[in-house]
Order: structure tokens, then C-alpha cells, then sequence
């Protein structure tokens, strides 16, 4: 190994120990079982569209109203919905 090979080899070394720490010093991220309509449609592969026709005819997965315009999809609902009528059987 040349000398060249050895420095950047120690650098990687050092920066990766400084990245371990950083990232061992933050508080854990908590991930929502909520999803917003744009998420749930890519959890499903949808289109935001396809999920809102199915919901306003009521044929999609269970959703929660927050408000009048706020609109909340759970991911055991999500689920739910894909083992029994929106998947495809096979």
C-alpha cells in the first residue's frame, strides 16, 4: 500500500468515527403511522388522484378527517385494505 493509499485510508477512518458519533448524539426519529394523502398514494402506488376518487366513492382504504380539509391515512389501515379487496389475488 503506498503511502498516498495509507493517508486517505486513515482519513476515511477518522471521518467515519466522527460521523458514528454525531449520528450515536442525536435523539431518535419517530416515524407517524399517519400518512398524508401524497404518502399513502406512493405507499399504495396511486396516484393522489386514483385515492381521491376512491374515497369519494368510498371504495379506497379507511381514512381519518382531522378537519374539513385535513385528511389522514393509518398504515394498518392502509394494509388492511391491500390484503383484502385492494390487492390483486394470486
Amino acid at each position: 500500500m503506498s503511502e498516498l493509499d495509507q493517508s486517505w485510508s486513515q482519513l476515511a477512518e477518522r471521518v467515519a468515527g466522527i460521523v458514528t458519533r454525531h449520528l450515536a448524539d442525536l435523539p431518535p426519529r419517530r416515524v407517524s403511522p399517519w400518512f398524508t394523502p401524497d404518502d399513502a398514494a406512493d405507499y399504495l402506488r396511486l396516484t393522489r388522484r386514483g385515492l381521491e376518487d376512491m374515497r369519494a366513492k368510498a371504495s379506497g382504504p379507511r381514512y381519518h378527517k382531522v378537519n374539513d380539509r385535513v385528511v389522514r391515512y393509518h398504515v394498518r389501515d392502509l394494509d388492511a385494505w391491500l390484503l383484502s379487496e385492494g390487492g390483486e389475488r394470486g
